[in-house]
């Protein structure tokens, strides 16, 4: 299987060539870098490696080393992307190498984040593979003066047919990056039924690593000289420190000393929060430290937030000045006309991406130059903005990335990264800033809480006729600006806006909701909020009217046809939302289940769909519940994201995707008073455990449908799938998550 190598800087720019000309050196790492206290140190050369492109390098040992651009997060596409470069240069597996790139632009986009890396970047890998395969062929025909059509490159060497001659791809290495860089209009691409790695089970490359702890994470970098962080940060937004005595974290051994961090400026975007910084020899002291600080906070507006009454408010109605976001036909007509109404209100709360791995960083300036070791999913970004807050110009700045422990969108916001570099500027020596659990619940960007009114008018046919829906909730882009309190045309296509129904009488409306903490999009965004809410008011309609809740679905859907975005952009015209996609996974989901399956006194199932990051899935949930006592039994998902280029990543990330749905949906809830957050760790944000985990069913469907999203999909339609399901099983309707506020979870 192909390896991952690990590169330090030096290596990673002598392997691109940067600063070099023609031929790259490629300089083997010792394996025990990452044991060790000090930087890698290069052994002898063993191969030369040749670049024929940015992302491929091929050595004159045979060896093919691919470049991995985008953040390993568990998701495998330091797996999956490769794979779709060595099969169009029809490599042998075993013989690639594969590096994780630092920041930098020549890659493309590198923010890890909105599930489109395969989309994105398909055809990108596809013609750097092509491209390289060109030009091994190129460099055959030019030495046996033969045509360059004559020449065929297969299984990791370019042969003659009619002469019979070979190379391997180690002996043309050197040759073939002399040639030109071929037109794309010249490449030859192969066809499916040719895939050797495309639309395999490849397994992911770090599994090995992973599994016996060998792999590298952000908090593992270890430097010469390294000092450690613990920052104790102002617990409302926009704080700022009044004063601090430090005198009792000074007496504690190792404590070498503190710093008044500033922060709490607005909009807040990606910068750090007002604090104050423990430095120590260790992470250790420097936590003890901390505890010790004394420190009297300048507070800010936001410190009268109380969340649970603010989503209280606009349940209640409270909200005004709304926008209307889409209309048509003529909705105060039909509700005066119809008698057969029904209304419902549903909210999501604040929730914490709950990462694995919390935030961690280190920096070292030396001179002009600061490098950073940190598990980012957005390298140039964080690239960036370190070099904005210290002064340096961007290419004076080199992003390493490691492992992220899973990330959901928080590691894409580098405001840790930025607490270490200005931390190491400022005692001049490498810092290495670690975020304990309690910090990443406390400190970090929040999902944003939603209230969604419903009311819908049924003809006697209990079909829909009209429905006037409205959203209350913080948008993101408070971040970037003052005020922020409407959601934005994309967050509202994220379920809102694009309701896949046939409604001939349709009203949607915007209204402001109060921002008093840093929003940040956690995995799936504001789907999460609007699936909830529309399969849930779905599943109500189907009840009252008592219809099967999937065939209702089916029938709401109506005609096959595409659903219009608000902007109708490039995305839009390339991948529009087809409503037959939709149906057939709700009819495979269907099927999948046996639906209605026959259940047990207090058991029940219930079923949501939706469409996200392009993709189309449909979960079915088997709940029990007995004596006010939940268990999640089943949960059956149905994804089609078109083609697959690793089924098998795909499939764990379906999986994945229910575990993480039904611990938001479960247990999700962040709750501030007084500005502060009242949880703190997992025995208060709580996680789904083993023991609660259900049978989970995975169907992909194959299609030959463009590559969409597959990390991020799976999720918006758990909550309403379960909470359906509580209903089904002689229940209470639950139209305020999390599900814990409402029964026991065994």
């Amino acid at each position: 299987m192909a390896t991952l190598s690990k590169l330090n800087r030096r290596d990673f720019l002598i392997m691109t060539g940067v600063g070099t000309a023609g031929l790259a050196l490629y300089a083997a790492i010792k394996s025990d870098f990452f044991n060790k206290n000090t930087p890698a140190a290069l052994t002898a050369p063993t191969a030369q490696a040749a670049p024929l492109n940015v992302f491929v390098h091929i050595g004159t040992n045979d060896r093919v080393t691919i470049t991995a651009h985008r953040s390993e997060m568990g998701q495998g596409i330091r797996t999956s992307l490769p794979q779709i470069v060595a099969d169009e240069l029809d490599a042998d597996w075993d013989k690639v190498d594969i590096v994780q790139a630092q920041a930098n632009e020549k890659y493309g986009d590198q923010n890890t984040d909105g599930s489109h890396s395969v989309r994105s970047f398909y055809q990108t890998m596809r013609e750097m593979g092509a491209s390289a395969k060109h030009m091994l062929c190129a460099a055959a025909a030019e030495q046996w003066q033969v045509p360059v059509t004559s020449c065929i490159a297969k299984g990791h060497s370019v042969t003659h047919a009619e002469s019979g001659k070979s190379l391997r791809y180690g002996e043309l290495a050197v040759a073939a990056a002399k040639q030109p860089i071929p037109d794309v209009k010249l490449l030859s691409f192969k066809t499916p039924a040719d895939y050797k790695f495309i639309g395999k089970p490849i397994p992911m490359v770090d599994m090995d690593d992973m599994v016996r702890g060998t792999t590298h994470f952000g908090i593992d970098t270890k430097l010469p000289d390294m000092v450690y962080a613990s920052i104790e940060r102002c617990p409302v937004m926009s704080g700022k420190v009044k004063s601090f005595d430090a005198s009792k974290a000074l007496l504690i051994p190792g404590v070498i000393q503190t710093i008044k961090m500033d922060g709490g400026n607005e909009p807040t975007g990606f910068n750090p929060l007002a604090g104050v910084a423990v430095i120590a020899t260790n992470t250790w002291a420097a936590m003890e430290g901390r505890k010790a600080l004394e420190i009297i906070w300048e507070t800010s507006p936001h410190a009268t937030y109380d969340s649970r009454a603010t989503i209280a408010n606009l349940v209640s109605g409270a909200a005004v000045d709304p926008k209307t976001v889409r209309s048509h036909g003529d909705i105060e007509s039909v509700f005066a006309k119809t008698t057969k109404v029904h209304e419902a209100v549903y909210s999501i709360p604040h929730m914490e991406h709950a990462t694995m791995e919390p935030p961690a960083a280190t920096v070292r300036i030396t001179g002009d130059l600061c490098e950073i070791w940190a598990c980012v999913q957005n390298p140039v970004g964080a690239r960036d903005v370190v070099a904005s807050a210290i002064g340096f110009k961007p290419e004076q700045v080199v992003v390493n990335v490691t492992l992220l422990g899973s990330a959901f969108g928080r590691k894409s916001k580098p405001d840790f990264v930025i607490e270490a570099a200005v931390l190491a500027k400022a005692i001049g020596k490498p810092v290495k800033v670690t975020w304990s659990r309690e910090d990443a619940t406390r400190n970090g960007y929040y999902h944003a809480y939603s209230v969604q009114h419903f009311k819908a008018a049924l003809d006697e046919s209990h079909r829909i006729i009209g429905m006037d829906s409205s959203v209350a909730s913080p948008s993101i882009m408070s971040l970037f600006k003052p005020g922020g309190n409407y959601l934005q045309n994309w967050e509202l296509e994220q379920g809102f806006s694009s309701v896949p129904y046939d409604i001939p009488n349709v009203r949607m409306r915007n209204f402001p909701a109060p921002v008093h903490t840093r929003i940040g999009w956690m995995r799936s965004v504001f789907n999460i909020n609007h699936a909830f809410a529309l399969n849930s008011f779905i599943d109500e309609l189907a009840r009252l009217n008592k219809i099967d809740s999937l065939e209702y679905q089916l029938a709401a859907i109506g005609s096959d046809r595409e659903v219009k975005a608000l902007e109708e952009g490039a995305e839009q015209k390339d991948y529009p939302f087809k409503t037959a996609r939709l149906k057939n996974v709700l009819q495979a989901v269907q099927k999948s289940t046996g639906w209605p399956a026959p259940v047990n006194t207090f058991e029940g199932w219930g079923v949501a769909t939706h469409r996200s990051f392009l993709s189309y899935v449909a979960v079915a949930t088997k709940v029990r519940l007995e004596h006010n006592q939940l268990r999640i039994l089943e949960v059956h998902i149905v994804l089609d994201c078109g083609q697959m280029v690793n089924p098998d990543r795909v499939h764990s990330q379906m999986e994945g995707a229910v575990i993480f749905g039904l611990s938001a949906a479960l247990f999700g809830e962040i709750t501030f008073k007084n500005g502060a957050i009242e949880q703190s760790s997992f025995d208060d944000y709580y996680l789904l455990r083993i023991n609660q985990s259900p049978k989970i069913v995975v169907t992909l469907i194959s299609s030959d449908e463009k590559h969409t999203g597959v990390g991020e999909p799976g999720v918006p339609p758990i909550a309403a799938s379960v909470t359906n399901a509580i209903v089904a099983a002689g229940g209470p309707r639950i139209r305020e998550l999390p599900i814990k506020n409402h029964v026991r979870i065994a």
